[in-house]
């Protein structure tokens, strides 16, 4: 059986790889750069222990947090 999705074990990063990949991450889903503000997140980020992926993800939901619901929510 062949999995579709993989999970990541990054603990092992440096602080270089873990920025990078974070970077990356970031500007492949939100598709634009991190700023000043969500670079000084990074470090509690990479304190607790959070993959570049979840990192990524946390930054995109709080750089919004009050927009309407859209799609599917709205129907409700």
């Amino acid at each position: 059986m062949t999995r579709l999705n993989t999970t990541e074990h990054d603990f092992n990063m440096s602080w270089d790889e873990y920025v990078i990949a974070v970077e990356d991450s970031y500007l492949i889903e939100a598709e634009a750069d991190l700023t000043d503000e969500q670079y000084a997140q990074l470090g509690t980020a990479f304190d607790i222990g959070m993959t570049p992926v979840q990192c990524a993800i946390a930054l995109m939901e709080s750089r919004a947090p009050n927009r309407p619901a859209t799609g599917w929510r709205m129907a409700a």
